[in-house]
């Protein structure tokens, strides 16, 4: 069966560590918990749009080491077709080290190991595979290069892509004018367009920007603050759940692939990021990554019992 998802991305071994807070410069910290989850972006998303009901299927690269079969187990059990995913010999698999402080949020650094090693021409070996999928979705932990390729094949068979932006990094208009959805978070809109996110207005300020730029639908993520959507001719925004947060490491990969699922189940923008947002607000409520992404179930009964107690 053809995969209604493909995603073309990155996978880690995440490393984290929680502390009482943050170290700055020059500074030692005494830990707290130590604890791995399999993650990477592409991965995460994969994993996210796959429990929510999709069909999914991955491209990417492992390397030859411990963590390897690890990632691919857990893909595997949440459903994903991991075919396109190639193990190099002699490379090590990505590793993310994650510092997690008491409110929730994290400091991050990823070491890309294999997925550095993603290039054009291993996304054009896989062509029938997107070109036979309602949506791609592409990260930025890999080449830009290959996320460029991905898309470019993908917009050659009429197939919508779905970008999360992130790391943050500059992009040419070239890409962004083959994007349909587009989900960055305040830091990554803000190194996009040069527009400072700071509230629903200036949200909507830089989306707009974003879709002078060619992007066919923003979905502008303020975190605690709600979610802007602008398309051509719709804009909306979506009040945020209230919840305590744990740890926010796989929130935006949950809800990009919460939005994922919800465009080729049918749903319309506002309530892909309706349910989305449902979906980001309960993995921050948990610790990991993979881990922490609710099944579909668990994100419907979330948003009836979210809708009682209004």
């Amino acid at each position: 069966m053809n995969a209604e998802i493909v995603v073309v991305g990155s996978l880690n071994m995440d490393m984290v560590v929680t502390s009482n807070h943050r170290p700055d410069r020059g500074e030692t910290v005494l830990g707290n918990d130590f604890f791995m989850n399999t993650g990477g972006k592409g991965a995460n998303q994969a994993v996210a749009a796959s429990k929510l009901g999709a069909e999914v299927a991955m491209i990417g690269k492992l390397g030859s080491d411990i963590f390897a079969d690890q990632l691919l187990d857990n893909l595997n059990q949440a459903g994903v077709d991991c075919r396109a995913i190639e193990k190099m010999p002699g490379e090590s698999t990505g590793v993310a080290f994650i510092n997690v402080d008491p409110d929730g949020d994290n400091s991050i650094i990823v070491a890309p190991g294999a997925n550095i090693r993603l290039t054009p021409e291993d996304v054009r070996k896989h062509e029938a595979m997107i070109k036979d999928a309602k949506l791609l979705m592409v990260q930025l932990e890999i080449p830009l290069e290959t996320v460029k390729e991905a898309i470019w094949i993908a917009k050659q068979h009429q197939v919508p892509v779905l970008l999360d932006p992130a790391p943050a990094q500059e992009l040419p208009d070239s890409i962004l004018d083959m994007v349909d959805y587009i989900l960055p978070n305040e830091k990554e809109i803000a190194q996009l367009t040069g527009t400072e996110v700071s509230d629903p207005l200036t949200a909507k300020l830089a989306a707009v920007e974003l879709i002078n730029k060619g992007v066919t639908t923003v979905f502008a993520k303020m975190g605690e603050k709600g979610v802007v959507v602008i398309s051509a001719n719709r804009t909306f925004f979506v009040e945020p759940y209230k919840v305590t947060s744990v740890d926010s490491t796989a929130a935006g990969d949950a809800f990009a692939g919460a939005v994922a699922a919800s465009i080729v189940s049918g749903k319309d923008i506002w309530a892909a990021a309706k349910f989305a947002s449902a979906v980001g607000a309960i993995t921050a409520t948990r610790k990991g990554a993979q881990a922490s992404i609710p099944m579909l179930e668990e994100a419907e009964q979330f948003i009836k019992q979210a809708a009682q107690n209004q």
